[in-house]
């Protein structure tokens, strides 16, 4: 039921004037053109999401265990056992064992020491930021509504006033794509809307110049029909705000905040710039040219009918929106993707009912009726089923008490059954959770079960992969970008290893007036009484263009155990050598494992032939070349892959 005093945000209401909307706030014909902008597509993005989010609330009740809506009386069973929040969380640590790390390639050899310093520069951003946490976020959004949303950005105040990229999960009640866009960034993707609910104290920082015209925009609706609570679509369960069918947003508790509605646009407005030049005759000339107003995109902000925002997106977007999407299950040609509980709701429902209504039964004839004779003298309300309790009665009348009936035994055999034809439905199976299948005792065949159950978080794991491949898109971008200021980095390596490095990215102009990009790095060495020490700066050119692959597969439990057996067995027959299966196994520091055994090698080979020359030992360790350091097997392996050092 709706509460009394309760408050609404003006969502969706048709658009009203700013002038009359704010009093005080008159906007020019341009600002006023950007707002009914806005709020077209804002709308229109809206009534294409209505197909989709109405069993949202539904969805998310059904994963925290609240599965019966009826309100049932106190003596009849509501059981639940949980077994959507059992298929979901299988599925979601196993996707998150291992990171689904981005992992820069340069398509040219002159980039390969830039794209392993940017390696690094990622994996300090994510464990510093905490990135697992927002990405473990989004994949329990794609199971519970179908679709998880992540957003990158930029924080200039972050890193104490240094800056840093941003990745944050997005609340998907919050996002409202082109209803004709296939993905975030398809090329028929022409906008992209996110309607935030926030603390007007909080827009008014951000936004100070119209802070004067910023108000909560809140209704008082405690005289409205109470019969609206019907309209009632579906409620974020991240917030206290209650979407009504009728295009309005109810909150129940805040009466200080506005909806902050942002829209990023591929804008196609040109305009004419006139350029003068000199003729052949000597004479200045104008020419007018025409170009896009926007080149990298339109962001246009704006609360309660005040225009906050209206500029040029981030040059680092290049014209892409900053979100990304991840599916759980993908709808052919649409943008958004199936829930895990849409197929799960039914069975779990008709297991929940099989389960209470068997306890009802078994409540119910545990404590059978009596059949008394009102002549029997028996005063009713002193009948218990106590052991060995006395009844007495007068002649001729009748006390008995009734049998119960039993459970019948297919009720047993059909609960069982159906969670069979649950787990048959979610994917999940004993062996996918560990258990050993019965019949089955050959290792062989179990782990092809095994293999064969994963076939689902496979094809996760292929979203996952197209997700984190968007976003270090967009992270390059902003690297390459904002990451002007020069900042230190302490990559931590295995086995405690430390590692320090000064980074940051310049804009140059050549002799010719090119414009250029240039990363520079400076070292830190470690001196002799323990401290670190500035190195040599060293500069590397480039041109922003990396490849960025992703691997998930790998990752998989099952997938790590066979391809371990598999590079052993092939290592066996000789077909691989040692570095082959340390790498194929992720073997963690297995390139010190490597270094110490060439090392080992390398004394064993000199103390046989010292041997064989009849010279001492101390000769044959004198002989053995030095050690191999970490750069000069970098420099190594550079030359063997043909790449310059």
């Amino acid at each position: 039921m709706i509460q009394e005093n309760r408050q609404m945000l003006s969502e969706h209401q048709p658009f009203q004037s700013p002038a009359t909307s704010q009093i005080g706030y008159d906007p020019t014909n341009d600002e006023e053109k950007a707002i009914k902008l806005a709020d077209k597509l804002f709308s229109k993005a809206k009534n294409g999401r209505k197909a989709y989010d109405e069993k949202w609330l539904d969805y998310y009740r059904m994963f925290r265990g609240k599965q019966w809506k009826d309100a049932r009386p106190t003596y009849r069973h509501s059981e639940v056992i949980n077994l959507i929040f059992r298929a979901i969380q299988s599925d979601v640590p196993i996707l998150t064992d291992v990171l689904p790390k981005p992992e820069f390639i340069p398509q040219e050899p002159n980039d390969f020491m830039l794209a392993q310093i940017l390696n690094d520069v990622f994996s300090y951003d994510w464990i510093y930021n905490n990135w697992a946490y927002s990405f473990t976020e989004v994949l329990f959004d794609a199971h519970i509504y179908g679709t998880g949303f992540g957003s990158a950005g930029y924080d200039e105040d972050a890193c104490g006033g240094v800056g840093s990229a941003t990745f944050d999960s997005e609340d998907p009640f919050h996002q409202f794509p082109d209803p004709f866009a296939r993905n975030i960034n398809h090329r028929e993707s022409n906008f992209y809307v996110v309607a935030k609910p926030m603390p007007v104290d909080r827009i008014k920082k951000l936004y100070p110049h119209v802070a004067q015209f910023i108000k909560p925009d809140l209704i008082d609706i405690s005289r409205r029909d109470k019969q609206m609570s019907e309209q009632i679509k579906y409620k974020s369960p991240t917030d206290n705000r209650i979407i009504m069918d009728g295009s309005s947003v109810y909150d129940l508790e805040a009466k200080d905040e506005a909806l902050l509605v942002t829209v990023y646009i591929k804008d196609e407005e040109t305009v004419e710039e006139e350029q003068k030049s000199i003729d052949e005759m000597g004479q200045e000339m104008s020419l007018f040219v025409k170009r896009l107003k926007y080149p990298t995109g339109r962001k246009i902000v704006t609360c309660g009918g005040v225009l906050c925002e209206d500029s040029p997106m981030d040059e680092w977007m290049e014209k892409k929106f900053p979100m990304m999407r991840l599916t759980n299950y993908m709808l052919p040609r649409e943008f958004w993707g199936m829930s895990e509980i849409e197929q799960l709701e039914s069975p779990q429902k008709i297991f929940n009912k099989m389960l209470s209504f068997s306890l009802d039964v078994l409540t119910y004839m545990g404590n059978p009726i009596w059949v008394v004779d009102h002549t029997s003298e028996v005063d009713t309300d002193n009948l218990f089923n106590r052991p060995g309790q006395i009844v007495e009665k007068a002649p001729g009348s009748e006390v008995r008490r009734e049998p119960g009936v039993q459970l019948q035994p297919f009720v047993m055999q059909l609960i069982d059954r159906m969670k069979t034809w649950f787990d048959d439905v979610s994917g999940s199976n004993d062996v996918s959770r560990g258990v050993r299948p019965e019949g089955v005792t050959a290792a062989a065949a179990i782990e092809a079960l095994q293999e064969a159950a994963q076939t689902r978080l496979r094809q996760k794991g292929k979203f996952v992969d197209a997700f984190m491949q968007e976003f270090g898109q967009h992270y390059m971008n902003i690297v390459f970008a904002k990451y002007t200021a020069p900042r230190v980095y302490r990559i931590t390596g295995e086995q405690n290893s430390v590692n320090y490095f000064k980074f940051h990215v310049e804009q140059r102009v050549n002799e010719i007036g090119e414009e250029q990009m240039m990363a520079l790095v400076r070292p830190y060495n470690q001196g002799a009484d323990g401290a670190y020490y500035e190195g040599e700066q060293q500069e590397y050119l480039f041109n922003k263009k990396f490849d960025i692959r992703i691997a998930t597969g790998s990752a998989l439990p099952y997938e790590k155990s066979r391809l371990e057996q598999q590079s052993l067995n092939l290592f066996d027959r000789q077909i691989i050598d040692q570095e082959e299966v340390l790498k194929n196994i992720r073997y963690p520091n297995y390139e010190l494992v490597l270094k110490r055994m060439a090392e080992k090698q390398a004394a064993a080979m000199a103390e046989q032939q010292a041997a064989a020359q009849g010279l001492p030992p101390e000769m044959a360790a004198q002989a053995a070349p030095p050690p191999m350091d970490e750069q000069a097997m970098m420099e190594e392996q550079m030359l063997t892959e043909g790449m310059p050092i």
